[in-house]
């Protein structure tokens, strides 16, 4: 039994776009206290950033159309330890944002319905969400990538119609922008490092390239496609925001996109504006949770991890990784403690610095080391793009560990702990049973 090529461009596009897309409701309050209005100018240079990344994923994705992508592209060329680290990191980042995006739907309801919901009760609904979630997950890729699609149309009209309805009403005031900096130039630089999580979503096309009726050479076009939506998805939505409400009224004012539409336009605007936002959780989740399966199915079938993990059932999804992920997402739930956003959200970040670095160092170690092998798509610049790309994932990595305080360096330090229990565990496996861990990684085709 094999995955199912299902996913044509645009349900590949709307997958990683809408994982992309985060919950702005809950957001855009904590956005806005970073750095004031030059939150714009943080995404622009954050996706910008992204896009020579996205090109040299472009690339070995076209070299290396296998199911797993990172996974794949670091094994080739770095090897099983390289590959199960960096994995790791990569697995960090999908669970911990599977966990923020539960969280997030339940300061939502919180918002609307519950004002008086406590921390663990919000904790408990969403650990039983992610198990509705893992269950649904068990089903057909096609059911899920189409509710995926609608969804993400659905959170895009309502965005665009917000901003239309915004930017008509005489309160909309471009003055409220100055100053672009009001925390100065430091704040608006941890704001930059910061902003890099909330473009973590687009290189899960690689993971679906098994599944994908939609030319490997040409996944290049939805993963700088999808960044470039978003720059302008996030821009316009923070400046619009923003324009409504000076700096310090938006810091007292909790949900501002629902708030300020409630107060011009009714109820009716707020409860449309939590259905955009719940469609863009729900989309990110579907997206994360089904990335973060496909990179264990792939390291079991590549026997760094037990075989099982490469076991599909008879809808052709991956099952016991489905699981797993539902596993780790329960662990960071119950983690998150009461500083919950910002934990979770830097941890997602730290997770993607690690995971854009290794593999764009995996795309100059390709090159060199496989030079014959067939490149469908080559990115524009070659091994300098590589190089920015290196740069780029460096610099988020470098300025998100900036951030880090005590209880972050202990949540990071446990979970890779955990992980050197799981490493020590498989070494000792596949010195027990070798037959059960020969290395089975799919490489390029020589021209």
């Amino acid at each position: 039994m094999k995955l199912n090529r299902v996913l044509g461009s645009w349900y590949l596009f709307a997958m990683a776009t809408a994982a992309i897309i985060g919950p702005w409701l809950v957001m855009m309050q904590w956005w806005i206290s970073l750095t004031g209005p030059s939150i714009a100018l943080a995404f622009t240079i954050v996706g910008l950033m992204c896009i020579p990344i996205g090109l040299v994923y472009g690339e070995m994705t076209a070299m290396l159309p296998f199911v797993g992508g990172p996974f794949v592209f670091i094994q080739n060329a770095f090897g099983k330890e390289a590959a199960f680290w960096t994995s790791w990191s990569l697995l960090l980042s999908y669970t911990t944002v599977l966990a923020f995006q539960l969280m997030c739907l339940m300061d939502i309801v919180k918002y609307l319905w519950w004002p008086e919901m406590g921390l663990y009760t919000m904790m408990l609904i969403a650990a039983a969400l992610a198990i509705i979630f893992a269950i649904l997950n068990s089903r057909e890729l096609i059911i899920s990538a189409t509710a995926q699609f609608i969804m993400f149309i659905v959170l895009v009209a309502i965005a665009i119609t917000i901003v239309v309805l915004f930017v008509a009403d005489p309160s909309f005031n471009t003055a409220n922008w100055h100053p672009f900096f009001p925390l100065g130039r430091d704040a608006f630089i941890t704001a930059t490092a910061l902003m890099v999580t909330m473009f973590f979503g687009f290189e899960i096309i690689p993971q679906f390239a098994e599944e994908a009726a939609y030319p490997a050479e040409k996944h290049w076009r939805l993963l700088v496609g999808s960044v470039l939506f978003c720059i302008v998805f996030y821009g316009g939505l923070c400046l619009v925001n923003h324009a409504m409400l000076p700096f310090d009224q938006i810091l007292e004012t909790p949900m501002v996109s629902a708030t300020i539409a409630g107060e011009l336009y009714g109820t009716w605007a707020q409860y449309a504006i939590a259905i955009a936002n719940f469609c863009a959780l729900a989309t990110c989740l579907n997206g994360f949770w089904l990335a973060g399966s496909r990179l264990l199915y792939s390291m079991g079938r590549s026997r760094i991890l037990p075989k099982q993990f490469a076991s599909i059932n008879k809808s052709h999804v991956p099952h016991l990784a489905n699981w797993a992920i539902l596993a780790i997402t329960l662990f960071f739930i119950a983690l998150s403690g009461t500083e919950w956003l910002a934990y979770l959200f830097t941890l997602m970040a730290i997770g993607v610095g690690i995971t854009y670095t290794i593999s764009s160092l995996s795309f100059l170690k390709l090159r060199s080391k496989y030079p014959k092998w067939k490149r469908p798509w080559k990115t524009p610049g070659g091994t300098a793009t590589g190089v920015l790309a290196v740069i780029c994932g460096l610099l988020m990595a470098y300025y998100t560990f900036k951030y880090f305080d005590t209880m972050l360096w202990e949540l990071f330090g446990l979970y890779y702990v955990i992980g050197l229990v799981v490493w020590l565990f498989l070494r000792y496996e596949r010195g027990k049973y070798p037959e059960e861990y020969v290395i089975n990684v799919p490489t390029g085709t020589e021209e």
